[in-house]
């Protein structure tokens, strides 16, 4: 910068001087004391039980159910306790949920917060309450805190409420849609309705439904209706131990089992049910709890109860009719343990559709890929596969799987042999297979993997038991502690999903980047939409495509070689090679060869977003547990500091780093990147939806830092900003596109 451009920012130097800069903001970890005492504290929401509070060491992810109370002793003491929710005074307190405010557990643990903005950084509120999705002050409805060197309001929500279940029976089994339920309190939930389901041994299932209101406790006391089996009747069932023993396949046994289900019910059809329906738990109407009968929480728990007291009524009826569960227990498994076999075999498909390249009517469309349908509508085998074969031409490979006479082979591979049971008026109507992980083609003998996705049709893909197969439940994070400098924040969102050869995807599984290889625009990541905190507010952006790499002087030579050789650009890199970015180019030149390619420099709200990675704070090494930023960066300490005849001195081929948590490598350091912004000083305005930097100002803004910097330039939430014609050795370019030219 010329100094006359620097000479505001000169005028304000006292005043910044002045300033508290962001660590101060941040309580040390060496300020929370572990073993202390915890003095009582009034209406304290965590229940200290009859022991005395103590104050612990901070550990993430913080656990489920249960309420963390971070209290300030004195300027450098705090202490941390955690313990089971105290309802009557968690109803006093203000929330702010995390999520909606766009922060992490781990991050806020050591943040300081405040009352109003006019506060010295010692000022922080005494206590501050915390859980795994929101932060709550006992004290005040607005908080403030300071985040990148800016103030930030906090925004309050409303105050979640409690469910326990009260219950002497310590073999009680609680669950709901999501899975069995540990413990006996879930913490926070949000007003509204849930549904449970209880069970115990020797005990009928049932469904229960309850109302719980803003900062209040709902409270289930159950009671699962017992039975005992009459011992001195025989079923008039035919079907022995013997029977099940000499069954060899899936099949087979199933028959088998279906038999065996039939007889029950036919033992049982003429049994009196008074004595049952006396004594099973009532059905709650949507009007006695004061919602809609086409309320979704409602409907689930019509569904859940029908399909509980089937299942009782079932329970019930076999136990009046003599012992029959050795049976029962002895065909399930039988039924699991064939179940589990691997599967894998030749199956030619029933159906062979083209999938055609779009040329824009410009020349004749060839195959690019093929989609298969296997098996029978509503067949036991019902699936499709839409994909290519690596290698192999699929103009050919099309019409060889359409004739008949071809000698080509597909086989496909299951994870193993467990179908789907679809229930209908409580028997079984179907089973389906779904594990499907594999296709191969054998071509004259020689095996070829396809790449491609398998899809299943939608009766078979929305039975819960499949979903839950698709979407595994993420394993629990490890623990971290805060002696460590790092924090976890790590999530399901942030996994960077890549079509395999080998695992087709089975679902479209929404992820916040993806990347693609193109050959005319390169590596991009598919950016999802969403929402980031940017310049002190929380702010929502559109999808879009951006390169996993700064711009090679290889992919630059090949956007110029599509151009009249009088609209070519020079390349005037001084560090030469084809992998190396681009440098010494100016902002009108990095613009134009983006245009040339179909797109744009990104705007910086653009280029932090898919920095940070869904990160708050712009430094990514920071969350590993040894914090280094040369392992991700290009910058001075690995580069500028060295002899200048080392190959380590100046900017390096691209992804010779690690990339971000979205695949994006050298967003920081290797060369600062312009963006499309305007630089204007007194600029505050940020849009909440896809900010575009000021409306004044001629200079341009840059960011990532350089292999020239150092690592606090290296900050995705650091800028800088020169004259549009300025170029030098350390500043290149990347660029964005729209998603939709971007073949995937």
């Amino acid at each position: 910068m010329s100094f006359v451009r620097l000479l505001p920012i000169l005028l304000l130097l006292p005043a910044l001087t002045m300033a508290d800069s962001d660590k101060n903001f941040k309580i040390p970890a060496k300020h929370f004391k572990v073993g202390t005492v915890v003095d009582p504290i009034a209406n304290m929401a965590v229940s200290a039980g009859k022991g005395v509070a103590v104050s612990e060491e901070q550990t993430f992810p913080l656990k489920e159910n249960k309420i963390y109370l971070r209290h300030k002793v004195g300027p450098k003491e705090y202490q941390w306790i955690s313990g089971k929710v105290n309802a009557e005074n968690f109803k006093k307190l203000h929330a702010y949920s995390l999520k909606d405010n766009y922060l992490r557990a781990a991050e806020v643990a050591t943040m300081r917060f405040y009352a109003t903005k006019n506060t010295k950084a010692f000022q922080d509120e005494a206590d501050i309450y915390f859980d795994r999705e929101y932060i709550y002050s006992p004290r005040v409805p607005k908080m403030f805190f300071i985040k990148n060197g800016e103030w930030q309001l906090l925004t309050e929500t409303t105050l979640p409420g409690i469910i326990k279940f009260s219950s002497d029976d310590k073999k009680l089994e609680i669950s709901n849609n999501k899975g069995t339920i540990k413990g006996r309190t879930l913490f926070p939930v949000q007003p509204g309705a849930y549904t449970f389901v209880f069970s115990a041994p020797n005990a009928l299932p049932y469904a229960d439904i309850g109302i719980v209101g803003d900062g209040d406790a709902l409270v289930f006391k159950p009671k699962p209706m017992h039975f005992e089996i009459d011992y001195s009747k025989k079923p008039a069932i035919d079907i022995t131990i013997n029977d099940i023993e000499k069954t060899t396949t899936l099949e087979e046994t199933e028959v088998l089992y279906d038999k065996f289900m039939d007889q029950l019910d036919k033992a049982t059809e003429n049994l009196s049910m008074n004595e049952f329906e006396s004594a099973y738990p009532k059905f709650h109407s949507a009007s006695s709890l004061g919602l809609d009968e086409d309320n979704k929480v409602f409907k689930e728990y019509e569904a859940r109860y029908n399909t509980k007291k089937a299942e009782a009524q079932k329970i019930w009826r076999q136990s009046k009719i003599g012992d029959v569960s050795y049976l029962n227990k002895a065909l399930l498994k039988k039924l699991d343990e064939l179940q589990q076999l691997p599967l894998r075999g030749s199956m030619m498909p029933a159906k062979v559709e083209p999938v055609f390249e779009d040329t824009q009517g410009e020349s004749i469309a060839h195959v690019i890929a093929v989609t298969l349908r296997f098996g029978d509508d509503h067949g036991r085998f019902d699936v499709s596969w839409t994909g290519s074969v690596a290698t192999q031409d699929m103009d050919r490979l099309f019409m060889q799987l359409k004739d008949s006479n071809s000698d080509i082979k597909v086989f496909l591979t299951l994870q193993n042999n467990k179908p789907v049971w679809i229930y209908k008026d409580g028997k079984v109507n179907s089973r389906h297979q779904y594990r499907y992980e594999m296709i191969d083609f054998q071509i004259n003998g020689e095996i070829f993997s396809g790449q491609g996705e398998f899809i299943l049709p939608d009766y078979i893909l929305n039975e819960p038991e499949v979903q839950e197969w698709l979407n595994p439940k993420t394993v629990e994070e490890p623990v971290v502690r805060s002696s460590s400098s790092a924090m976890s924040s790590s999530s399901a969102a942030d996994t960077v999903w890549a079509k395999d050869a080998l695992m087709p995807s089975l679902a479209n599984i929404a992820t916040s980047a993806r990347v693609v290889r193109d050959r005319v625009h390169g590596n991009v990541a598919m950016i999802d939409s969403g929402m980031f905190r940017y310049k002190g507010r929380v702010v929502s952006m559109s999808p879009f495509a951006i390169m996993t790499t700064e711009m090679t002087q290889k992919l630059f030579e090949q956007a110029m070689n599509t151009l009249d050789s009088t609209k070519r650009i020079k390349d005037r890199s001084t560090y030469k090679h084809p992998q190396k970015p681009v440098h010494n180019i100016t902002w009108d030149d990095a613009r134009f060869v983006c245009q040339t390619l179909g797109g744009d420099l990104p705007t910086e709200a653009q280029w932090e977003f898919a920095a940070r990675a869904d990160n708050n704070d712009g430094a990514i090494w920071i969350f590993d547990s040894i914090p280094d930023p040369g392992k991700y960066a290009v910058y001075y300490d690995n580069s500028y500091r060295m002899n200048s005849k080392s190959s380590e001195y100046g900017p390096q081929p691209a992804s010779s780093k690690k990339p971000n948590r979205w695949g994006i490598y050298d967003m920081a350091g290797n060369v600062a990147e312009w963006t499309r912004d305007k630089y204007f000083m007194f600029s505050v305005i940020v849009e909440p939806s896809n900010p575009t930097g000021a409306m004044f100002g001629s200079s341009k803004v840059y960011k990532g830092g350089s292999w020239k910097d150092k690592e606090k330039l290296l900050n995705a939430t650091e800028s800088d900003d020169e004259d549009p014609r300025y170029w030098s050795e350390s500043i290149g370019f990347r660029c964005v596109y729209p998603r939709d030219i971007i073949k995937e």
